[in-house]
């Protein structure tokens, strides 16, 4: 079989058009995990997930602890703890795991970070925490 010049530009296209869509889908599927993931952090934490969406900050490629390529994105998204107030947060993913969600507010930071054994722990500004909500696992 004889491949021509136009027929490679055409495979060439398709495998563009192909990559482009994986993309896609990939980006659509990460987006969902950190709203959600984010949506059960609030919930958990008593706070209200400001208009239900995150928002993409950063995308890059990095390597994985097992030396595989992957992106990672940086999402950000508003939380407020009694409705009157906007506060900041910040969402770290690697390839499809979650490595870390930051809760900025006047009381301190909070951060939730993956362990490499998928669990996580919680490193606060501060030890007020009466209900002990802040006690919680990211998956």
């Amino acid at each position: 079989m004889y491949l021509n010049l136009s027929t490679l530009a055409a495979i060439l296209g398709l495998i563009l058009i192909a990559a482009g869509a994986w993309f896609w889908n990939d980006s659509l599927q990460a987006r969902e995990r950190m709203t959600a993931t984010c949506t059960r952090i609030c919930n958990d934490m008593r706070l209200q997930f400001l208009d239900e969406t995150v928002a993409l900050a950063r995308l890059r490629l990095t390597r994985t602890a097992n030396g595989w390529l992957a992106w990672k994105r940086l999402y950000v998204f508003e939380f407020s703890e009694s409705g009157t107030d906007r506060w900041k947060g910040r969402a770290l993913l690697t390839g499809h795991r979650v490595e870390s969600v930051q809760l900025d507010n006047p009381q301190g930071v909070t951060i939730l970070s993956g362990a490499a054994s998928a669990s996580a722990h919680i490193a606060s500004g501060d030890n007020h925490d009466p209900d002990g909500q802040r006690d919680k696992y990211l998956h």
